[in-house]
């Protein structure tokens, strides 16, 4: 039961901005952390976690949270596969969780998030009965699971994509944090988790930051030379994804590219 160990103190920090449904998600992962003994790590990881349930909360109205913890686990497990972290359709993020809460070893015994995601996806198996009791869990707690999950593999996606290199002992999402996974679901339908790898990828090799990119999506940029940097950059990953790719389309994909704050 090694990582429930790190998530025992998931509830701590969640601002009273959640609805009775987030509040109900984190009593879900908290139900499953009881009888496990927490650790400074632990409450850490939990911590940050926590965030990002709020966070997608805050973002989205009180009765859509579930569905949009679904997007944004949806996002990033795309985004996973598309850096080969992940295989399709096994592995979701709720099944990634129930393995490490299987799991006897912990995340911080591992050099890398992705090396403790290896351990669960090929070490770890989950029985049919395991597979059922989760498909017919309620809303919430699956959710909880959800969360946990997308977490993991968000903070692997992180350190393939060279925003981190600190592994778990470091439990903080750098680079891709929640607030840029709300984003990318707000963009869901303007932005696939596959282009969203070129396009950071570009942003990198410009020495621009995902905090840049977040605000020029937003408008609230102080600088506008560094709005235009993030804008040449995006204009040349839209030319990697299609060479073919007319000015007009461009301009047009651009002017779409904006979140309300």
């Amino acid at each position: 039961m090694g990582f429930w160990s790190s998530v025992s103190s998931f509830v701590s920090g969640v601002g009273s901005a959640l609805s009775s449904v987030g509040h109900a998600i984190c009593r879900g992962v908290s139900s499953l952390c009881t009888a496990i003994a927490g650790t400074a790590l632990g409450g850490a990881i939990g911590g940050v976690v926590s965030k990002l349930v709020a966070t997608i909360g805050v973002a989205f109205p009180p009765l859509e949270i579930i569905n949009a913890i679904i997007i944004v686990a949806s996002i990033v497990s795309k985004i996973a596969e598309a850096l080969d972290v992940k295989e399709k359709d096994k592995d979701e993020p709720d099944e990634l969780a129930m393995k490490a809460e299987k799991s006897d070893k912990k995340p911080e015994d591992f050099d890398s998030t992705e090396a403790y995601i290896k351990h669960l996806q090929e070490e770890i198996e989950l029985s049919d009965e395991e597979k059922e009791k989760l498909k017919n869990m309620d809303d919430e707690k699956r959710s909880a699971y959800r969360a946990t999950g997308t977490y993991l593999y968000t903070k692997c996606i992180n350190e393939k994509l060279g925003f981190d290199t600190t592994g778990l002992k470091n439990p903080e999402l750098i680079g891709i944090t929640a607030d840029i996974l709300v984003d990318l679901a707000k963009l869901n339908k303007l932005l696939s988790p596959t282009d969203f790898v070129v396009y950071s990828k570009h942003l990198q090799a410009a020495g621009l930051s995902m905090n840049d990119f977040s605000n020029y999506l937003h408008n609230t940029a102080n600088d506008i030379s560094m709005d235009k940097k993030v804008q040449n950059a995006i204009v040349g990953a839209m030319t990697e994804i299609n060479p073919n790719i007319s000015e007009t389309d461009i301009d047009q994909k651009l002017s779409e590219l904006n979140i309300e704050v």
